[in-house]
């Protein structure tokens, strides 16, 4: 493992979370403030509800990017435990929706 690959992962998970909370924020502020310009604008369910989604999914990416940082890095052990969490992850989410 190198130090390279350790802070390029690093950036990467960075990212991921940045962008996810600031499009998640953006949503959910754009469909807050059309719920009380236009309170019955389809456009208003629609926003919110995209901006929930991708707060539930930004934690999923982070494990997924671990994954992918873990295996470049050789990390086996931590390869499979991130693994075992998306799995647990994803099975919930599937759970939840049925």
């Amino acid at each position: 493992m190198s130090v390279d690959d350790a802070r390029r992962t690093e950036l990467a998970l960075g990212r991921v979370l940045t962008v996810g909370t600031r499009v998640s924020t953006a949503c959910l502020a754009a469909g807050l403030v059309l719920t009380f310009v236009v309170p019955r604008a389809r456009m208003t369910g629609v926003l919110l509800a995209v901006g929930l989604v991708v707060l539930m999914a930004t934690p999923v990416a982070r494990v997924a990017v671990s994954i992918a940082g873990f295996a470049r890095q050789g990390d086996w052990r931590f390869v499979i435990y991130a693994t075992i969490v998306f799995a647990l992850l994803i099975g919930s989410s599937v759970a939840a929706l049925l």
